[in-house]
């Protein structure tokens, strides 16, 4: 997250209801993008208890991309 705090939204829009808030170092996992909004899932219950596999959206501008691979 670039942003300390952002809003996860119900619908890709600043209009739309807020689920929460995502802070910095919280986990999402990207899905789609839509317009300059992208959908993402919660991964992991988020520092101000959003729970994990929560779905929602983040404007495009509040994320910075990173790469995890998990081994089997």
């Amino acid at each position: 997250m670039a942003g300390s705090a952002v809003n996860l939204r119900s619908r890709p829009s600043a209009s739309r209801a807020s689920l929460g808030h995502l802070t910095r170092g919280d986990l999402v996992d990207v899905d789609r993008k839509q317009g300059g909004w992208y959908r993402v899932t919660v991964a992991e219950r988020s520092l101000s208890g959003i729970r994990a596999g929560t779905v929602g959206w983040v404007a495009e501008h509040y994320l910075t991309p990173s790469v995890c691979m998990r081994l089997d």
